[in-house]
């Protein structure tokens, strides 16, 4: 049975979150330079900087065939980002 009105208009006054009292702590204060530190990479992430990385296709397989090593040809359509 459906409780009447006049019983349920209290009843939601006390079980609404805003009729609580907030004791809610305030947050910590964010350390900027260990968020910093965690998002930049490190010196094992920037290894590949360190590769002489050749532009064109010839100059690339010229220097893999004088040093016996293989070549990696990276080739795509569209834009670097994927914003096509």
């Amino acid at each position: 049975m459906i409780a009447p009105m006049r019983y349920s208009l209290p009843l939601l006054v006390v079980l609404s979150p805003s009729a609580w009292p907030c004791h809610a702590q305030q947050p910590a204060p964010v350390d900027w330079q260990s968020c910093r530190a965690q998002v930049l990479p490190d010196a094992e992430a920037l290894a590949w900087r360190a590769i002489p990385w050749l532009a064109e296709l010839r100059a690339g397989v010229a220097a893999g065939v004088e040093q016996r090593k293989p070549v990696l040809l990276w080739a795509m359509n569209g834009h670097p980002l994927g914003c096509t």
